[in-house]
């Protein structure tokens, strides 16, 4: 998938944000986990933001999900901005704060 230059800036930028809040401001991600609501669709979106995560499957599962998965994949989404994210590289996640 090709992406245009401000979604593949606005991902690279999420990405950045997401590392600097589940390692600096774990309090924000605890509150905001805890009105988070849903489940993972285990769709692979988010797995693909910018370049293929190593640890996603030919088939777009995640080989790691229930063993090692990183600390920013465990919490994703953090928040209603990461959704706009998945939204921006064509995909529904199954996580949602508030009405779904």
């Amino acid at each position: 998938m090709l992406l245009c230059i401000e979604t593949a800036r606005r991902l690279f930028l999420g990405k950045l944000r997401r590392f600097y809040l589940v390692h600096l401001r774990k309090g924000y991600v605890s509150a905001k986990l805890s009105s988070r609501m849903g489940d993972c669709r285990q769709c692979g979106v988010c797995c693909s933001f910018l370049f293929k995560c190593p640890a996603l499957s030919r088939e777009g599962s995640c080989k790691v999900y229930h063993t090692c998965r990183w600390k920013v994949c465990t919490v994703f989404p953090l928040d209603e901005r990461d959704l706009l994210d998945v939204a921006a590289s064509g995909g529904t996640c199954g996580y949602f704060w508030g009405e779904p």
